[in-house]
């Protein structure tokens, strides 16, 4: 027989998961977040949902309670080289760009985050893409950062090993050149791609997160919002603006917008890509 989740438990995850992850199970969402509680619960072995909520709450070794819950929560769906048209608008037109403003501030390192980066598709794709443009050669560099809140999903990130539907929008040739076979099933990023690519756990609703790391030319933020409150996504956006050098540029996923977000980055439009900008200090 099923367990069921009352409303009043489903009333006291729903608070307890807004305030510390962000993540928003509405009413229309109660059945998922069951099933998502549901394992975890059952590993336990305990009677009722208010039970493991306690649990969570209450446990002295509860952040490792809470690392083991968080798979279950979060999405991580990905594959390389996801939503195209923005990845088009980064190699035709911000590399360059931002490697223009950075010869003039005389910083030879380009930054890249990638803000809920699941297990690396994109942080590894941004990096064969800056490394493909040919604009940053030594003694330049490129530093791209992955941030999770998902302790196991960063432990996959860094093994940097992928079966095929990782692969779904990858060109064979780019493909043979930053990947080595493993066996029949697995494929592992190339060193000289891995290098670039640093993997670090963050929470983007707690404010301390970019204080952590330089502040970065490029952010990708995508499909991450959608799944926040009101509150959660303000603190989120707040901190990606100021994980932003000025004039940075900031992209979030085809479903997400900041039109209802009060917020000082600016929107810019290109065919097939919206992306956000920081302003200038002088502008």
């Amino acid at each position: 027989m099923t367990l069921q989740l009352s409303e009043r438990e489903h009333r006291l995850f729903e608070e307890w998961l807004g305030e510390e992850f962000g993540l928003r199970f509405g009413p229309e969402k109660r059945e998922i977040l069951r099933s998502r509680l549901e394992p975890r619960r059952a590993e336990l072995g305990l009677d009722s949902f208010e039970e493991l909520y306690f649990h969570l709450k209450f446990h002295p070794a509860r952040q490792e309670e809470w690392d083991r819950l968080i798979p279950h929560l979060t999405n991580n769906e990905s594959y390389f080289f996801r939503e195209v048209g923005q990845l088009d608008v980064l190699s035709s037109e911000i590399f360059s760009n931002v490697r223009d403003r950075l010869e003039k501030s005389g910083r030879r390192e380009l930054r890249i985050l990638s803000a809920a980066c699941a297990a690396g598709e994109e942080p590894y794709s941004l990096a064969m893409l800056a490394h493909d443009s040919g604009l940053f050669p030594a003694p330049w560099s490129v530093r791209v950062t992955g941030v999770d809140l998902d302790p196991q999903i960063l432990d996959r990130a860094r093994a940097a090993a992928y079966t095929s539907n990782a692969f779904r929008r990858t060109d064979e040739s780019l493909k043979a050149r930053h990947f080595d076979r493993v066996d029949e099933e697995r494929w592992k990023i190339k060193p000289a791609i891995r290098e670039m690519v640093a993997f670090r756990r963050a929470n983007l609703i707690n404010e301390s997160w970019t204080r952590e790391i330089p502040a970065q030319d490029v952010i990708f933020c995508r499909n991450v919002l959608i799944y926040f409150g009101e509150e959660s996504t303000r603190k989120a956006v707040e901190g990606l603006y100021r994980a932003l050098v000025p004039g940075g540029y900031l992209f979030l996923g085809h479903a997400e917008s900041l039109s209802r977000v009060p917020t000082r980055l600016e929107a810019e439009r290109r065919p097939g890509a919206i992306f956000y900008r920081r302003p200038d200090r002088n502008g």
